[in-house]
């Protein structure tokens, strides 16, 4: 974990893990053998603690403590994981502060995370996400899928993928009460690409709620885009960014990316 320009293992700055990890104590006298055998004794049972000790932190500590972590609190603050920029994203009005953790080991798939306290006072505050650009035209697709996993979060919120295809398309994973889409209901039980949705017109973005919600899943997002083409809504546009994460209307809690993918 990196806490400001620190990074830090199991709780010890990096600088004294490496200076615990490379100090040899003090040697015994040599001279006799019962001497070199003392010495030698020693040294493998501190060796024995260590690694005992190591493999004790390393089972009870939280994926999360473990891996290598980046964490900003910056309003705008991003990330470079691989193919994806993970973003921070507070931009409603009123939001309350939020902190943004990264799991710098996991570009196949991001994990990241939000630790958020947003008053309740209406209107989405900040939406972290895993954003990755596409640039294809949509009738040129031959797959494109969202996959997530989530955990976390209390208060009003929604789980939802956003892509730019270039207008705004949104299909939602999960959701609390007291919060919905834009727009109007135009389709109700829609099977696309082997989920069942219900769909909203803009008002806002194109909407696509699951009727069935969950916490992890995929999103067959290239026949969810034909559908509209293919119905007159949208133009064979250019996939631009697609991200993945939650809309965070009020809460105090950790909100939680297990592993995102859009490819």
């Amino acid at each position: 974990m990196r806490i400001g320009d620190t990074w830090v293992i199991l709780g010890v700055p990096l600088a004294a893990f490496l200076q615990e990890t490379h100090t040899i104590d003090p040697p015994v006298a040599s001279g006799t053998e019962d001497n070199n055998n003392q010495k030698k004794t020693h040294m493998k049972q501190k060796l024995i603690r260590r690694a005992i000790v190591l493999a004790a932190a390393m089972a009870v500590l939280p994926l999360a403590v473990r891996a290598t972590t980046w964490s900003t609190s910056a309003q705008w603050g991003s990330f470079t994981l691989g193919s994806y920029t993970i973003y921070n994203d507070i931009w409603g009005s009123g939001a309350g502060p939020q902190t943004l953790f990264v799991d710098s080991t996991s570009s196949a798939a991001p994990h990241f995370w939000a630790a958020s306290q947003q008053p309740n006072t209406g209107g989405i505050k900040s939406y972290p996400n895993a954003s990755k650009t596409i640039n294809k035209a949509i009738n040129s697709l031959s797959s494109l899928t969202g996959t997530f996993s989530t955990s976390g979060g209390t208060g009003q919120y929604d789980w939802a993928f956003d892509c730019w295809v270039p207008s705004e398309v949104m299909v939602w994973t999960k959701w609390t009460s007291g919060v919905g889409p834009w727009g109007t209901l135009y389709q109700s039980n829609v099977s696309i690409g082997g989920t069942t949705y219900n769909v909203y017109k803009p008002g806002g973005p194109w909407s696509f709620l699951r009727t069935s919600q969950t916490s992890s899943g995929s999103a067959n997002l290239a026949a969810i885009f034909k559908w509209l083409v293919s119905g007159g809504h949208l133009g064979n546009g250019t996939v631009g960014a697609c991200q993945y994460g939650v809309e965070i209307t009020s809460g105090t809690a950790t909100w939680t990316v297990n592993s995102c993918s859009i490819k």
